[in-house]
Order: structure tokens, then sequence, then C-alpha cells
């Protein structure tokens, strides 16, 4: 392992996440109804999600300094959610109110077999498009689903500003334009997708994965239930999942994987320490339904991997494990 920093160095340190704020509403079903049909919801419930806020406040709870860039609709305020990001010390200084529109909303369908469905609406989030890039006060800049063209300003800003760039294009990538995926590829530092976002990426830049590898410095793939593969330079990591007795809900396992990933680096983890601290915070999310309902504190984090036989720093079990991968 890298030299951690200190702990005052730490806390100083900063991720900033730019794109939705929402709220979510979070449905399990047994399949997804064909065209002209209709299925019983058993239960549906509100809960504080969008993907750029999720990785603010995972790390905020990490004990990292946050801030979110995004834009919201009127009933922010009222929603409570506000107030939630200001007492958890994040900074939302950078957030567009919209008088006009309704705060970003998703609708999210999972089926038994973890397949999901997302309708958004995009609402506040409109107002992208007609926002300059703020500047960037912190040590990385983490681009999350939100409009293409505001996502490559800021990584284009934050770039020559001298911060680091993390891009997840998420399930926002439809919208993306060759052209754009190409420009934002060339000025992140860390590129997160799921395999098959990774599979989409690769069609629409019409390249092999070694291509991509080559551009970007760290892509991380994440794999579900099968872990992760963290490339960087000619090296390829594996990174099995943390195992949890009882799965609920894998949304936003992926972007507390992000928070969990960007937090330990700029402690001064190395990559692998990365990817498995990364693993361990999503298999509390999982847990429980809401992208933020059962996100960890750092020792929540140590104490479930001491308990799985994984020592950060030494990790001689982990290393067993990702050698018979």
């Amino acid at each position: 392992m890298d030299n951690i920093d200190s702990d005052n160095e730490i806390l100083n340190k900063k991720i900033i996440s730019v794109g939705h704020i929402a709220l979510d509403y979070i449905f399990n079903v047994k399949k997804f109804p064909e065209p002209n049909t209709s299925i019983q919801i058993p239960s549906a419930k509100k809960f504080y999600g969008g993907a750029a806020c999720n990785v603010s406040v995972g790390v905020a709870k990490l004990g990292l300094k946050s801030g979110i860039v995004s834009c919201v609709g009127y009933d922010f305020r009222s929603s409570g959610y506000s107030n939630y990001l200001k007492n958890l010390g994040i900074d939302i200084s950078n957030v567009y109110h919209s008088d006009e529109e309704e705060t970003p909303k998703a609708w999210i369908f999972t089926d038994i077999n973890n397949n999901q469905i997302t309708f958004f609406l995009w609402g506040a989030a409109k107002h992208y498009q007609e926002l300059n890039a703020p500047n960037f006060n912190g040590d990385i800049v983490h681009l999350a689903t939100g409009e293409p063209k505001f996502n490559i300003k800021c990584a284009e800003k934050a770039k020559k500003s001298g911060n680091l760039v993390s891009f997840d294009p998420g399930q926002d990538l439809p919208q993306y334009h060759k052209e754009d995926m190409e420009n934002i590829v060339n000025n992140v530092d860390f590129m997160f997708m799921n395999n098959h976002e990774y599979e989409r990426v690769l069609k629409l830049l019409n390249i092999e994965g070694d291509e991509l590898k080559n551009i970007v410095d760290t892509l991380i793939i994440t794999y579900g239930k099968n872990g992760s593969i963290i490339y960087h330079n000619n090296d390829e990591i594996k990174i099995p999942a943390i195992p949890v007795d009882n799965v609920d809900d894998p949304t936003g396992a992926g972007d507390s994987y992000r928070a969990g990933f960007l937090s330990a680096y700029l402690k001064g983890y190395d990559l692998k320490e990365c990817g498995i601290i990364a693993s361990c915070m999503a298999s509390f999310v999982v847990e429980k339904r809401g992208c933020q309902t059962n996100l960890p504190s750092w020792d929540d984090l140590m104490n479930r991997l001491k308990d799985r036989g994984i020592n950060i720093g030494e990790v001689p079990t982990l290393r067993k494990e990702m050698s018979e991968l």
C-alpha cells in the first residue's frame, strides 16, 4: 500500500460530483410486463437519489469533503433533500434552482434477476445546457449521469485546472454521440462502467477494448456479483464482490462503488485496495432498498473487511481469491 496521508490532510481532500440530484421511486417486480399489459406493484416508496448525489453522499459518509454541481426544481427544499445534504456538510453552492421545473425524478423497476428499467423525468435538468462549468475547488471531479455537453465542459475545465477527472456515463449513455464520447474520454483519468455499458461504449466509439484501455489511464468495469476489473497501464486487477447474506436491491450499488473507490484513492490506497474498498461499500448498499439508505462509514467498511478476513495493506485472503479468478 502507498503511504497514507495524515488524518488532517485526508479530511481536506474533496470530491465534487457533477450530475443529477433526483427523487427515486424504486419498485421490485417479478418480471417486466409485456407491451399493452399491466402488473401489480406490491409497494412504492420515495428515496433520495440521483447518481451524482449518491456519490456525493457516499463520499461525505466516508469522512471526506464533498460537493455537487446539479440542477434542481421548486420541490427540492420542500422534499427535505436540501436540508439533508446541508446536514451532511455537502457543498451545494453550485446547485442551480429552477422555480418552474420539478427536481428530476426516477422510477426504477428491478426484476428478480436484478435487471432494471428506469423512467427518468428530466425536469430542471434541462437547464444544464444554459450553465457554464464552475470553478472546481476539489481534488477529483466526478462526472455522473447528466447532460453530455455540460459534462464535456466540466471535464475540460477541471482538467485544465489540474483536477483529476472521473467519468461514469451510466444510464444516460444513449444521449452521447460518438464525438461527445471521444471528447470526454480524452479528458478523464478514471472511467467507470458496468459490463453492459462497456460494450455499448466500444460499439459507439467503434474501437476494441485494448484501444480504450490505452486512452483512459484507469478503466474500471463492474460485473455485479462477479466483481470488477481495473485496467491500468498493462495491469489487469481482478476484484471479487464482497459477499452478503441478503441482497434486497442493487439500485445505487454502482454509485457507492465509485464513491468508495475515489475516496480510497484520495486516502492513498493503491488501485487493488481501492477496488476492494469500493466492492465492500457496494455490499452495504445492496442490503437495503434505496441508494443512500445503508451507506457505511469508513469504520463500517474496515470492520466488514476485517470480519471477512481481509486486511487492507496485506489482503492475503483476497490475493488468493483473486489469483483463482
